[in-house]
C-alpha cells in the first residue's frame, strides 16, 4: 500500500451543503453583505429548489405565500422525512433539529433562479433559509427544455450584441468629417481645370 491516501469522492448531495461565506476577497470586490463563492451552470440551476432551515410549526401554507411572490409554483411539498430516511448516516445533511425540508417547484426557471437569490440565508419565521438548486429531481424532458431555453438566450443575446456593435460602428463613422449617415465616404466634386483654357499673363500685357 503507498503512502498517499486516496482523494473521497464527495456524497452525490453535496451540493446542498451551505457554503461558508468568504473572507479574503479584495476590497474592491466586497459586497456590503458577506456571500459565498459558488458557480452555476445550466446544467446545475434548476426549476426544482430544496428549501432548507424552515421551522418546524407548520409553515407550508405560508412558505407557499412567500415563493408566489416571485413565480408561479407549480407544486411544493414538506419532505422532511424522506429527506432524514435517506441522509441518516450524513450529519451534514440532516436537517437542523425542529426545522423542515420543503420541495418547491417553480413554472419557470428564472422565477426559481430570482427566489434562490432573494430568499437565500433569509430570516423566515426565525429560521434562517438556505435554498439550493435539485437538478436530480428533474426528468429528461425538464432538461432537454432546460438546455432549449438556454441556446436560445445566448442566440438572442448574442444577435442583440452584434446589434450594438454595428450600430456604435455606424455611429463613429457617421461623426467623422466627409462621412454621411449610411458611413459612406462622400467624395467632394473638384471642377476639373482646363490646362488649354487657362493662359499666363505676358510681361506686355501686365504693364499694360
Amino acid at each position: 500500500m503507498s503512502g498517499t491516501s486516496k482523494p473521497t469522492n464527495p456524497p452525490p448531495d453535496s451540493h446542498h451543503l451551505r457554503f461558508q461565506y468568504c473572507q479574503n476577497r479584495p476590497l474592491y470586490r466586497r459586497s456590503r453583505q458577506l456571500t459565498a463563492v459558488r458557480v452555476y451552470s445550466v446544467a446545475n440551476e434548476s426549476r426544482h429548489l430544496l428549501i432548507f432551515g424552515v421551522p418546524q410549526i407548520n409553515l407550508l401554507r405560508e412558505l407557499r405565500q412567500e415563493l408566489v411572490r416571485f413565480g408561479a409554483v407549480e407544486s411544493i411539498s414538506n419532505i422532511t422525512d424522506s429527506w432524514q430516511r435517506e441522509h441518516e448516516g450524513s450529519d451534514e445533511l440532516l436537517p437542523e433539529p425542529f426545522t423542515d425540508v420543503f420541495h418547491a417547484c417553480f413554472v419557470k426557471l428564472e422565477k426559481a433562479r430570482q427566489a434562490k437569490k432573494l430568499l437565500d440565508a433569509r430570516n423566515f419565521y426565525g429560521g434562517i433559509l438556505h435554498l439550493s438548486y435539485a437538478p436530480e429531481l428533474e426528468s429528461v424532458e425538464e432538461v432537454r427544455a432546460k438546455l432549449n431555453q438556454r441556446r436560445s438566450e445566448v442566440r438572442f443575446r448574442a444577435k442583440l450584441a452584434g446589434g450594438r456593435r454595428s450600430s456604435n460602428s455606424k455611429q463613429r463613422t457617421s461623426n467623422l468629417p466627409g462621412v454621411g449617415a449610411a458611413g459612406l465616404r462622400q467624395l467632394a466634386v473638384v471642377p476639373a481645370v482646363d490646362n488649354n483654357s487657362t493662359k499666363t499673363p505676358n510681361r506686355a500685357d501686365a504693364g499694360r
